[in-house]
């Protein structure tokens, strides 16, 4: 996506606001085909799973169905060797998170033939997809395999990050993907000494779930007592990289 947004002219600077880390794992992995469905709750789950079977000697079943919310973690998982046709994912039209996905197994029949779901993830994170199966007597097993931490920038990051909100030119494009990486973005800005009033205008953030923006519109408020959080611009698209690009370069 760095390279599309270069390609078109935009400037890119990355930040990141959070830490990714595999978790060791010394227990052996749970026996997979007792499964129905194995669900990733991102494209680096996955590749911490598979890189555990590799470790362990595990080989993924065949015709075992694998879930997920986002297409770039499908793209994970096929190139990981599980075939497309046993990759579930919100169904087109639904909305690319765990609500859209428990709607199109719903609507499916798939959901109501679930009897044991292990759910491939961090330490941390939302459990709202656990909860709707275990409302529905699906017995879940969650596999955390990588732990997620909020990152401080470094002086010169926050140098960087405090002359573009004071003094950059032209419109300022901010894309978060994740409620952690909101909370942590924002403390990450908060320690620039920076105070948003006027200069937010030139400022538009681009969250790819509605809880992502309800958490900036929040931690924002919190973090910048004197700044009317309503004054934020936002702008939602769906976790793609075409609908990210979309969004930064036609919000204008």
């Amino acid at each position: 996506m760095q390279r599309q947004f270069e390609d078109a002219g935009l400037a890119v600077v990355v930040l990141p606001a959070l830490t990714l880390s595999r978790k060791p794992v010394s227990e052996p992995v749970p026996m997979l085909a007792a499964y129905d469905l194995i669900f990733f709750v991102s494209g680096y789950a996955a590749d911490c799973f598979f890189d555990l079977l590799d470790e362990q000697g595990v080989r993924w079943p065949a015709q075992l169905q694998a879930g997920c919310v986002g297409p770039g973690t499908a793209r994970t998982l096929q190139a990981r060797g599980v075939p497309e046709h046993d990759i579930l994912s919100p169904a087109a039209g639904q909305a690319r998170d765990a609500g859209g996905f428990v709607t199109t197994l719903k609507d499916s029949g798939v959901f109501a033939t679930l009897q044991s779901v292990l759910i491939v993830c961090g330490t941390t994170g939302n459990n709202w997809f656990a909860g709707q199966l275990q409302a529905a007597s699906v017995a879940v097993t969650r596999l955390p395999l990588y732990t997620r931490q909020a990152r401080l920038w470094c002086e010169q990051e926050q140098r960087q990050m405090a002359f573009l909100l004071r003094e950059g030119t032209g419109p300022l494009y901010v894309v978060l993907t994740s409620p952690q990486g909101v909370q942590s973005f924002i403390r990450n800005v908060a320690d620039t000494g920076w105070f948003p009033a006027q200069a937010t205008r030139s400022i538009t953030f681009v969250v790819t779930h509605p809880g992502q923006q309800d958490s900036l519109i929040q931690g924002w408020q919190q973090a910048f007592s004197g700044c009317d959080p309503a004054t934020l611009r936002i702008v939602q698209a769906s976790p793609e990289d075409a609908a990210i690009f979309h969004a930064v370069t036609k919000s204008d």
